[in-house]
């Protein structure tokens, strides 16, 4: 009689959704420099608002600003970056007529 070395079949269990954020807390302060640089323009804010409008999620809408964003030499990397941009956005939206 032959015997057969077949591997036994397997359940693969699907893994759960992951908490961890695609933006992660920093420690440093690297971005300083450029956060003195960077500026809100109306293009950015209105891109940013129809991206709103539209409630990506999170990571979805930092990847479409870093496209614009990294035009202007800067990039939505750690978790006080996106709060930095939220806070010029807001500063922006209450100096705006």
């Amino acid at each position: 009689m032959v015997h057969a070395n077949y591997p036994q079949p397997t359940t693969t269990k699907p893994q759960p959704a992951s908490n961890v954020s695609p933006l992660h807390q920093s420690g440093s302060t690297a971005m300083s420099i450029g956060k003195a640089e960077f500026v809100v323009d109306r293009s950015l804010y209105v891109l940013y608002e129809n991206l709103r409008m539209l409630n990506p999620s999170v990571f979805d809408m930092v990847k479409a600003l870093n496209v614009v964003l990294v035009q202007q030499g800067w990039a939505i990397n750690t978790c006080e970056d996106l709060e930095f941009f939220i806070d010029l956005i807001e500063s922006y939206e209450q100096e705006m007529p």
